[in-house]
């Protein structure tokens, strides 16, 4: 069992399988890197396969600061301490934003991005439900908004199965996480221009899967690169990457086969695709 250790944070992840391209999973608030488990086997066939608990979260400790820019570091760390220069992070809602935060800031670093139901430029009427929770839970155990898990396809041993790990976790690292995100300088929690002109800023190709109507239109007029695709999953919950984690594999192997092809990962730096 692998451990990144920093000063003030000792980070658990696992590195599997290989394959031209490095693959960052980057899980969500209140949960750990478990979350890949359905999805691993089916990329580690072809791809190195990366995943990390966050700082706070699962088998990761942490003593300081719950930023993006934190959570980032510790991404980047990572790559450092394997020997991977340049990767494609894959995060799911808090993941999501880590990993466009990632493209933004550290762009000699991400040949692609994939955000999967990402928490950023988030309608008002999730933002009001996450506040919500934060007043009635701050000083308990946490939960998530019943809405997250809203789906005809949600199996209820997954509902069960991420609820009780989000309510493991203490409420301070859970909240910090939050706040890290709804307050963070990127300005990309709430829908705003603001949010809008930080998005256009990712110049790599950017794979985006929302379960949320109506996403796809908005997030494809903020890419900036032709091989960008938005995607919209009717019918899934927030957690679509475990409900549906067969067409999740085959959807990014098969962008990933044709920005391969088009040599668009290789375009996005100096570094050529399936360099380390």
């Amino acid at each position: 069992m692998p451990y990144l250790e920093h000063a003030d944070a000792r980070i658990f992840f696992t590195d599997e399988g290989s394959g031209p391209v490095t693959l960052m999973l980057i899980h969500g608030l209140g949960t750990d890197s478990n979350d890949w488990n359905w999805v691993v086997p089916l990329l580690r066939e072809r791809y190195r396969v990366v995943s990390f608990d966050l700082r706070g979260h699962g088998h990761s400790t942490s003593s300081a600061g719950s930023a993006l820019a934190d959570f980032a570091y510790d991404a980047l760390a990572i790559a450092d301490q394997i020997g991977c220069q340049r990767f494609v992070p894959v995060g799911h809602s808090l993941g999501g934003a880590i990993a466009a935060h990632l493209a933004v800031e550290h762009p000699d670093r991400v040949q692609a991005v994939i955000g999967l139901d990402a928490a950023y430029a988030l309608p008002p009427f999730v933002i009001d439900l996450w506040e919500a929770e934060r007043s009635q839970s701050l000083d308990k155990k946490a939960k998530l908004p019943d809405f997250f898990f809203t789906s005809p396809v949600m199996q209820s041993f997954l509902l069960t199965w991420v609820a009780r790990r989000v309510e493991a976790m203490h409420p301070v690292s859970f909240w910090a996480a939050y706040d890290g995100l709804a307050g963070g300088p990127e300005r990309m929690f709430h829908a705003s221009p603001e949010a809008e002109a930080y998005l256009r800023r990712r110049a790599c190709p950017v794979l985006s899967i929302s379960a949320l109507p109506g996403r796809a239109g908005w997030e494809t007029a903020l890419f900036s690169h032709p091989a960008s695709r938005a995607l919209e999953w009717e019918g899934s919950s927030h957690y679509l990457h475990l409900e549906r984690y067969r067409e999740l594999a085959m959807v990014v192997s098969g962008w990933l086969d044709a920005l391969t092809a088009q040599d668009a990962l290789a375009a996005g730096g100096a570094t050529p695709a399936g360099a380390p």
